[in-house]
């Protein structure tokens, strides 16, 4: 950036074990792979980290993670590992172990198993976005279908009621006033490692949102599952 060199950049994939939709859905395969071994291969692919960690509660993750080059100095604690627990919490722990170790990183990106239609190319614009001056991170999105828009959606008190989500909807409201809306679609975050830290969000304060055109899919039903086999072998036809 600016002729000053490269920053320091880890790729962090949260991998904790006890799935319940899915059991297990880290170690599942799609396209000859398993979800975790896609994400750990597509940051080896980017060029981009100096350190790639998986944070894992699970020996056997670790093990997966080992046989494709990436080491696993220690485990998640457990209170870090259950259902209620909060991802930042865990890379905030990441972040802090490796420091107590001598490493410094000052950028993070985060790559969960679960989006296995992400590509190296769509890694390294988040990443670079997040670098840019003025920005503290950068996040994947796509657009949300026009028939499921914001202005279009209600909420339902406990006797059903309807009333509009959004005070600026309308009952009259037309497609074409309708302006783009857009969703997280978990394909990777990156933000810079003292944002984060004073924040506590992967979003910093001024985040950069990445659009991706392409059909994506986060894993949580073995539907999911299905449907991202079927767009990954269209994807490599």
């Amino acid at each position: 950036m600016n002729g000053k060199a490269s920053p320091a950049r880890i790729a962090i994939i949260p991998a904790r074990s006890g799935s319940k939709g899915v059991p297990d859905k880290n170690m599942r395969v799609i396209g000859g792979e398993t979800l975790l071994g896609r994400a750990i291969r597509c940051a080896q692919a980017t060029g981009l980290f100096d350190r790639i960690f998986v944070s894992t509660d699970s020996e056997r993750y670790a093990e997966e993670a080992a046989r494709l080059g990436v080491g696993t100095p220690w485990l998640r604690p457990a209170e870090l590992a259950s259902d209620t627990a909060l991802v930042a919490d865990a890379l905030r722990h990441t972040l802090e172990t490796f420091a107590e170790r001598g490493e410094a990183f000052d950028t993070m990106a985060i790559l969960e198993p679960t989006s296995p239609l992400r590509t190296p190319e769509i890694v390294r614009e988040v990443v670079l976005a997040a670098e840019q001056e003025g920005w503290d991170a950068a996040f994947t999105v796509s657009e949300v279908p026009k028939p499921f828009h914001a202005l279009k959606q209600f909420r339902l008190d406990d006797a059903g009621a309807a009333s509009f989500v959004m005070n600026e909807a309308s009952p009259n409201v037309n497609r074409q006033s309708l302006y783009s809306t857009y969703i997280r679609n978990g394909l990777a975050y990156a933000v810079r490692v003292p944002a984060f830290l004073k924040t506590h969000s992967v979003h910093g304060t001024r985040a950069k949102a990445v659009v991706v055109d392409e059909e994506v899919v986060s894993i949580d039903t073995e539907e999911d599952l299905k449907l991202a086999e079927r767009l990954l072998a269209e994807r490599n036809a």
